[in-house]
Parts: C-alpha cells; structure tokens; sequence
C-alpha cells in the first residue's frame, strides 16, 4: 500500500498542503542546494515513505507537487534537505507519533518536549475536508465598534478551573461551552490569545552572552520586554511566540476528538458565530516573519476559519500593506497605531477601484488604560489628559479602550499590590512591567482590614464604570468581572497553573463584581451617547438648550481642570443621539479626591429633576427605585467614588442646602498622597431650606 504513491509536479502558489479530490497538494520553501523533499508517515504503523524533489516541481524556492492517492486521515509528513528533518512551518496540524513499529499518532498535550526524540516524533497533518473551499460566512462589518464588547481570554487558562461543563477542560470545545455566560454578561466578541502550535526553542547548553541573545532566543512581549531567562527556561503558557502558525494548538484539542484539533477549532468558532459573536485571534510575529508570511497567515484563517479579526502583535512587517489587503478590508484589525494617512494615501493613482478604508481598523488604546489608572488612584496632572481619552471618538477607524491585558496585574491585582510579585517565575523579579500605576489601598496583598477591602470594591467600580462609560470599544480581560487574582504576578507568561488559570470561586464579592459588570454593560447599551461614533462639539448645535456636553465644578457650568483637580461633573444630552419625547440628560460626577466633594448640577425645566441611578460608594450602586435629590443644585460626591444621574419628571420641591462655612482650599502634601494611609468614607449633617 505505501509503495503505490504517486508524486507528480504542480502549480500551488502558496506554502502548506491542500486536501484535493486528485490527492493532496503540497508546497514548500527550499532554499538551498542539497537534495529536498518530503517524508510521509503512515499513522496506523508508522512506516515512512520518502519522496524526493527534483528541478521539475521548482518555481524559484518553492517546490510544489500533488501526491496520489492518499487518504488524509492516515498519514502525515516531514520536510527534508540533505540529513536533515523539519516539521512544514506551514503545516495545518501537528500530530505525534509514537516511535516503534506499532506507532500512532497522539493528542496527548502533555508530552514534553525532551521527550520528543525518545518517545514519539511530531509530523504535520493535512487539512480538514474544508481547505478548499471559501466558507459560506463573512464576518463584514457588522456590529459598530462602539456597540461591542470584547472579552479576552487564554483558550486552556479560561476553563481549566470552570465547573459545570461537560467538555475536556482547557480545549477549544470547553471554550465554546461558555458562551452562554458570556453572552448573559454582555460581551459579543471574543479575542483570544494565540491559539496556533508553538515552535519549540532549542535552547544552547548555556545561557546568552548578551541581552540581544536573551532576546533572539526568547520570545518578548507586545512591548519587547524578554519573558524568559535562557537559565530558567518553562514553557511559554501565553504563546507568544513564533509558531506553526497554520495549526490550532493541538494541547487545547480533545483527545479523540474527529477531525483534531483542526475541526474542533473550527467547531469553536462556529459556535460563537450561531450564538451572534465574533471571534478574534491574537497573531504574535518576531521580526524573522516576512510581511508576505503575515499576509498569508491571517488570510488563512479568514477563508479557512471564519476569523473576524485579528490583533497584531510584535514585529509587524510591513503594517500598511497588511491593512490595505483587500480579502481582508471586511475584517477587523486590531493594532498599537495605524498610520492611517499613509494608509489612505496608498493606490491613489487607481480611483476607479475605489479608495482605501480604514474602518475596519482599530487602536489599543494604553495611554487610555495608563491614564485611567492614574485617575483612579488620584495622580495629579491627569484630568486633562484623562477627559481626553475618555471623549475620544476617532473618525475613519476605531479605537479599544481597557483597564488590564494579559500583560500586567489583573483587576483585582491592581487595587490590591504596590509592586509586582513575581516570584514563582524564577528569574529573581527581573521579569514583567516595573511600574503598573497601580495602589493597594493601604496595604499590600490580601487583608483582613473591611476599610481596605472596601476601598478596593469601590475602586474596581470606578474603573469599570469609566470604562463602559467611554467612547470607542471596550475590552474586558478574562476573570476581571470576577475579582480574579494572579496573587500580584504581573507576568504569568510560565504560569500554566492555578496562577495563570481563571478562577471562578472567588466568593461574594466576585459574585459582586461580576453583578455590576452585567449591569454597566446593559447600561452603557441603554444609553446611545456612550456608543455613538460621532465627536462632541460642545455647543447646543440643535437649539434644545443644553450643549452636547458640557463640564462642571463645585458650581454648574465652572469646572475645575487644574493641575491638582480630581472632581468633575460631565453632562451629557442624549437628544443629539436619539430622538427624545423631552430633555434627556445624564450627569457623571467623578470624584477621586479622599475627601467628600459637592459638583454642581445644571438648572432643569420646570417638573424635571435630577434622579441617582448609580453610586459607586454603595455595594449595591444600582439604584433600584427612583431616587431624587432634595437639592437639585449640587450633589455630594463620597471620597473616590462616581454618581450617574439622569433625569426624570417629578413634582418633588426642590431643595437647596444651607450653606457651609468654607472650607480650606489648602490639600496637605500628605493628604495628596494617593499610596498613603486610607481614608474612611466619612458622612455629614445635612440641613435643607425649601427655595
């Protein structure tokens, strides 16, 4: 049986194998001048059968030959050039194959690699029954960018601790089985974190000489800070690597499962896509990776798996042709910063076919996630800036807004640890950001203290609320609604353990976090200004009597933006997003001092009044019944915390309170202090007058 296969030259242009009625074609690069060809591998017996190239399958470096007849699901392949054997770089799946003359192919994620040579071989395998055909879906672009809500999650990590699935854990089928509880939170499309084969890195007997070995040999973040020491080397858990990028990674992939990892990947996506979510991979490239390999790589994915997006990660080659792609003008792009004009200004000499759009493109935006930290934790010299990014409503393309990603501290992590503890990797803290604009709230780690667990609480609702309340696209990182911990690691890239994995069971007040999360997220929907694309102009551009927005201080229509400022009141009119019976306005009074703060509120029409519908110093902030201020003059704002009001009609008088005697507008430097003592949520006599 193995001696009746038959390889013939053909034309395939592109590096990989395709599953062909004919046989299978094959294609792969050979540059240099020993002999080269390919290796097949008989899964059931493990026979091999080898089967050179000659000049006649050549087109420059690229040989091409379709081989017959074979059937895809018993065999898989290695490439050879003179002694040498190599997995395809191009390969659509990794198998192992155990050595010996009873060998099988295996999905056990759990081989390690040093006991590749001992025990089994990694080979490639053929695509499934869909390689060539164009999938019948089509991403387009769909849900407006402000309408959705990622959530970024690790394939294996989000499920490994998940109760109630009936899936293998930590695989792609388990993935899909939580889509019900994403859904029911919110989100409608998922980013996951690489999802492709890892190459192994063959590491020297000794470590590098230089930081530029370290860095060549091992993989670095999206920032470039290396993850690893060469003297301490661990699997890479994140995957931010250079892989096999045409292959879903076979350790997500349920043993036994039809098809492989391959079909189940697909399954996956497919899941998502009945249930109305999108799916988006993160492709990470060293610098090694051509811009045409690029190309290539998310095209694949597009037309053989459905991906809606991707987000760009490392050294993108060539970033202007990669977004001016044309298959991939429907799909999203996710990136640090596009340069949009050149981007536009590219194929001008050909109008008639239309220009270059950069809808589908999209920034991460981490000077939003730096600022609003900063603000958060009361920094000084932050409010501008912050407001900023807050209104930013980017024309011609998108922009994603977020608080964590997988690298720094989580959300809980975040109010919870002053500096990072990384010690469980292994490289003496060496590893990870040095600086995550981050504050524990009086003391480091867990604590027993109510007022410092309680400030966390409150915090991690500010950050939330600022950040479903922002224009652009808000992305959730996975376990946050949860009050998931790294226990302070800031850079679990090694962690494939209970400190990189997702944890569910983190008591009432993840049950909490996870309330109000679902909660701002129908909010945010129920409000269109929070959604909608177009930019303020601060000015009543309609006649209706309030501008689009406008800011406010301790008196109505005064902000406060100096230097020092950490209280705000922003108005915002619905009536220029939507068509409304009357006067709709809803009012953000953020307050980061440590101290209690009055926001004037604007003067409403007769029988209208201001109503609290959410305050982040109260563990249920959701108001659940109408709760209108006697003064609709100024509102109280408690220390660090924010109140959403809207308005309502109401026959309700209206009150003012009695004015205090002033107070100092001196702030100690102590005070200031954002990383000092805590400061207790204190309360005041209130005495009213009717107007």
């Amino acid at each position: 049986m193995t001696q009746n296969i038959i390889a013939e030259p053909a034309h395939f242009m592109n590096p990989g194998t395709t599953v062909t009625r004919n046989g299978i074609k094959i294609s792969a690069v050979f540059r240099g001048t020993e002999p080269c060809g390919v290796i097949l591998y008989h899964i059931p017996d493990g026979r091999k059968v080898r089967i050179p190239f000659s000049d006649e399958y050549r087109f420059g470096s690229l040989y091409c030959a379709v081989l017959s007849p074979l059937d895809p699901t018993q065999w898989g392949y290695r490439l050879f050039t003179g002694d040498t054997e190599f997995i395809d770089p191009a390969s659509r799946s990794i198998l192992r194959l155990c050595a010996g003359s009873s060998g099988a192919a295996s999905d056990d994620p759990d081989k390690k690699e040093g006991e590749e040579a001992a025990e089994e071989i990694r080979i490639g395998g053929f695509f499934y029954e869909r390689d060539d055909r164009l999938p019948p879906y089509r991403s387009g672009s769909g849900i407006e960018q402000g309408d959705e809500i990622i959530y970024c999650l690790h394939v294996r990590g989000f499920t490994m601790q998940a109760e109630g699935i009936s899936s293998v854990r930590g695989t792609f089928s388990a993935a899909a089985e939580m889509i019900g509880y994403l859904k029911d939170l919110g989100v409608t499309a998922v980013e996951l974190m690489p999802v492709y084969e890892p190459q192994p890195v063959t590491r020297p007997d000794q470590g590098p000489r230089t930081m530029e070995d370290a860095l060549a040999l091992y993989p670095v973040s999206s920032h470039g800070r290396p993850l690893r020491d060469l003297r301490a080397p661990k699997s890479n858990y994140w995957g931010y690597t250079r892989g096999f990028y045409y292959a879903p990674n076979s350790a997500y992939s349920t043993p036994g499962y039809p098809g492989g990892a391959q079909k189940e990947f697909a399954d996956m996506v497919e899941r998502f896509h009945k249930a109305g979510m999108k799916v988006y991979l993160q492709l990470y490239f060293p610098a090694s990776v051509t811009s045409q390999a690029q190309s290539d790589i998310a095209r694949f994915y597009v037309t053989h798996y459905n991906a809606d997006g991707f987000r760009l990660m490392g050294s993108v080659a060539d970033i202007c042709s990669f977004s001016s792609d044309p298959l991939l003008s429907d799909t999203r792009l996710f990136y640090t910063a596009f340069p949009y004009e050149q981007i536009r200004a590219m194929d001008e000499e050909n109008p008639e076919s239309g220009m270059i759009s950069t809808e589908n493109l999209c920034d991460y935006n981490g000077v939003f996630s730096s600022l609003l930290r900063r603000f958060i934790k009361s920094d000084d010299y932050t409010m501008r800036e912050f407001l900023h990014e807050f209104f930013a409503a980017p024309q011609g393309h998108g922009n994603v807004n977020y608080i964590c990603s997988s690298d720094g501290f989580t959300l809980r992590d975040l109010v919870s640890y002053n500096e990072k503890h990384n010690e469980a990797n292994g490289e003496g803290g060496m590893d990870g950001p040095a600086e995550n604009l981050s504050w524990n709230c009086g003391e480091e780690g867990d604590s027993d203290r109510e007022d410092v667990l309680r400030l966390r609480r409150n915090q991690i609702r500010n950050m939330l609320t600022l950040l479903f309340l922002s224009r652009g696209t808000p992305m959730l990182h996975a376990g946050d609604e949860n009050f998931n911990t790294q226990e302070g690691n800031n850079n679990p890239y090694c962690q494939d353990n209970e400190i990189g994995w997702t944890t569910w069971d983190n008591g009432e007040t993840g049950k909490h976090i996870h309330d109000f999360v679902k909660r701002m997220i129908r909010f945010r929907r129920e409000h269109a200004l929070f959604t909608d694309g177009r930019p303020f102009k601060n000015t009543d551009y309609l006649g209706i009597g309030y501008p689009d927005i406008s800011l406010h201080g301790k008196e109505a229509w005064k902000p406060d933006l100096s230097f020092f400022s950490h209280t705000i009141g922003i108005c915002l009119c619905e009536n220029y997003v939507r068509k409304c019976d009357q006067t709709e306005l809803i009012y953000i009074a953020m307050n980061m001092h440590w101290d209690k703060q009055e926001l004037g509120l604007p003067k409403l029409s007769p029988g209208r009044r201001w109503s609290i519908l959410v305050d982040t110093a109260l563990e249920d902030s959701f108001m659940e019944t109408e709760c209108i201020p006697d003064d609709q003059h100024v509102i109280e704002v408690e220390p660090r915390s924010i109140k959403i009001l809207g308005t309502v009609t109401s026959d309700k008088p209206i009150r003012r309170k009695r004015a205090a005697g002033k107070k100092s507008s001196k702030v100690s430097k102590k005070a200031n202090d954002s990383k000092g003592a805590v400061k207790p949520l204190s309360e005041e006599d209130e005495t009213h007058e009717k107007i």
